[in-house]
């Protein structure tokens, strides 16, 4: 039977981000001691220029912010391992890593040359889904779902043929289904089975959800600087919110270009 440090060498986690998110940096890092705190592999977090002091986090430094794509890109080039595991700086993992199905799934997606395999299933499955066991399956060539932005085990080279400089992550789930067409992409079926549960979303508009609040909440979790306003569904609040928010974005960013951030 396989086990995940079988594939240390062959695997990275890569945890999307960027400078304007870097108070995300400590609760991410706190959710993944809690939950993954023996994952075998290098951990790589991408930022634009703030210094991190991690024993957890290895920071990617890809200089000045040019959008998600673009950055994604510069990082990509610096990783050598032949597949990494894509997160984002506000998947808050919520419960322990299933390491047995972990590596038994990446030992499919090695043996059968996959080049993705998303941990999260979509809320619908199309027809033409293709099952291989009780968890996963083969995503439709015609799909405009192949290119999901959440947590997905990448070989290194297909991500960076799917990717487009200058897009956002938004615009390559809608536009980079179609790039792989011919790429071997698999799925979770469902996601209540997934070996890595996580929070989707702890912010969402730039500001945060009250999910994420409350699991730092349970666990007497301070976030600090706690400059992010909450996430509200009233356009007009939420306009309020995210301008007050960039303000204070600003004058926190400024504060933090001589020192380096202590991740728990």
């Amino acid at each position: 039977m396989a086990q995940l440090r079988d594939f240390r060498d062959s695997v990275a986690v890569l945890v999307s981000s960027c400078d304007a998110f870097f108070d995300c940096w400590r609760p991410f890092a706190f959710f993944f001691r809690k939950y993954w705190p023996d994952c075998p592999f290098q951990v790589f977090l991408l930022v634009n220029e703030l210094k991190v002091q991690s024993q957890i986090l290895r920071s990617l430094p890809v200089g000045t912010d040019r959008g998600w794509a673009s950055n994604l890109i510069v990082a990509l080039r610096q990783i050598q391992t032949p597949r990494l595991l894509y997160f984002q700086d506000d998947y808050f993992l919520d419960g322990p890593v299933q390491h047995d199905q972990l590596a038994a799934d990446f030992a499919y997606a090695f043996e059968h040359d996959a080049d993705s395999l998303c941990f999260r299933a979509r809320s619908d499955l199309e027809p033409a889904f293709q099952p291989i066991n009780d968890r996963f399956g083969i995503v439709p060539p015609g799909s405009d779902g192949r290119t999901r932005c959440q947590l997905t085990l990448w070989k290194r080279e297909a991500l960076l043929a799917a990717l487009r400089d200058g897009e956002t992550a938004w615009e390559m789930e809608a536009g980079g289904s179609a790039r792989t067409r011919d790429m071997r992409v698999f799925s979770y079926s469902k996601r209540d089975d997934a070996p890595v549960p996580y929070l989707m979303s702890a912010v969402v508009r730039g500001l945060w959800t009250r999910e994420a609040i409350a699991m730092c909440a349970r666990e007497n979790f301070e976030i600090a600087p706690r400059f992010r306003e909450i996430y509200s569904p009233n356009p007009l609040v939420q306009r309020w919110r995210r301008a007050r928010t960039r303000s204070r974005l600003s004058r926190e960013l400024a504060k933090r270009r001589t020192q380096a951030i202590d991740l728990p």
